[in-house]
C-alpha cells in the first residue's frame, strides 16, 4: 500500500499561520485599518482628518487627548429598518460596532483652543502646538 505524502499541504502553513495571527489580534485591532486618517503639521498647529462614516449621535464619538497621544473611540450602530415585511440580509460589507484608534501626534499640542467637527462622515480635528499640554476630553460639533 502506498502512502500519500502530506508535503503538498505544507505550502498552506504560512496561510494558516497568518490566519491565526489575524484571529488572535482581536476585534479592537481589527478596526485599526478600517478608517483612513491623515495627520498634517504646520508651524502653529496639528490637523487630523479621519474618515469615519456612520456616526449618527455625538455620544457615539469620543475624542481624548493626552500630551501627543490622540484617542478616537466610537460606535457605529446598525440601522434597523422596521417594516411590516420581514427583511433578510443577503449581503453586508459595512462595519458595525465599537472602534478605537490611538494615534501619536507629531508634536505636543494644547488642549485649549482645540477644535473638533464631524460632518458627512469626516472628522476634522485641529490642535495648537504647545510645550506643556494636559489631558482633556474634547467635544465634537455635529452638523
Amino acid at each position: 500500500m502506498t502512502q500519500i505524502s502530506n508535503v503538498p499541504y505544507r505550502s498552506l502553513d504560512p496561510f494558516w499561520d497568518e490566519m491565526d495571527r489575524f484571529i488572535k489580534r482581536g476585534k479592537e485591532n481589527l478596526t485599526n485599518g478600517l478608517y483612513r486618517i491623515d495627520i498634517e503639521e504646520t508651524k502653529k498647529e496639528v490637523i487630523v482628518t479621519a474618515e469615519i462614516p456612520g456616526i449618527e449621535k455625538p455620544e457615539d464619538l469620543t475624542i481624548t487627548l493626552d500630551e501627543n497621544r490622540l484617542m478616537i473611540q466610537g460606535e457605529i450602530r446598525k440601522i434597523i429598518h422596521e417594516e411590516e415585511n420581514e427583511s433578510v440580509q443577503r449581503h453586508s460589507e459595512r462595519y458595525f460596532g465599537k472602534f478605537s484608534r490611538v494615534l501619536t501626534l507629531p508634536a505636543l499640542v494644547k488642549t485649549d483652543g482645540s477644535h473638533a467637527s464631524y460632518r458627512n462622515g469626516i472628522l476634522n480635528l485641529s490642535f495648537l502646538k504647545d510645550d506643556h499640554p494636559a489631558a482633556r476630553y474634547i467635544e465634537v460639533d455635529f452638523h
